[in-house]
């Protein structure tokens, strides 16, 4: 229950098999380092995992870009939703239940491009573009 299988947490994808299997990699290492057990205040010591979407999305979409080009987005939380049909070009889900019976909740991260080779009218910061370790 613990560990974040991503592989196991796919509930959605239109992408190719190659970029499926890039995305469980990285959601893996990237939710690996980015959630944390029961740290915090004594206001969130609930013995629950404690996510940092920000972080998550940001390292994913670095990835991605790297991998990829192109123009990435990444949604990630509890909350978080992906109402639009029909679905992104290149489009996966992950949901990953953080609990059993009362209190638990689902942590979803959705990737998407709409399309990769589309000129952009603005490319991201050369920082941000930067090649990370997740190939």
């Amino acid at each position: 229950m613990g560990q974040f299988d991503s592989k196991s947490c796919l509930k959605e994808s239109n992408m190719p098999p190659d970029m499926i299997q890039f995305a469980i990699r990285v959601v893996s290492q990237v939710v690996e380092q980015h959630r944390h057990y029961g740290k915090g205040g004594q206001s969130q010591n609930t013995g629950a995992y404690l996510y940092d979407d920000q972080k998550i999305c940001d390292d994913i979409n670095r990835a991605f870009l790297s991998q990829y080009g192109g123009r990435w987005f990444c949604v990630a939380g509890p909350h978080a939703v992906f109402p639009e049909l029909p679905r992104p070009t290149k489009f996966i889900y992950f949901e990953h239940s953080t609990g059993w019976g009362y209190g638990s909740q689902k942590y979803r991260i959705f990737i998407y491009s709409y399309d990769q080779y589309a000129p952009s009218a603005s490319a991201p910061p050369p920082a941000y573009a930067q090649k990370v370790p997740f190939s």
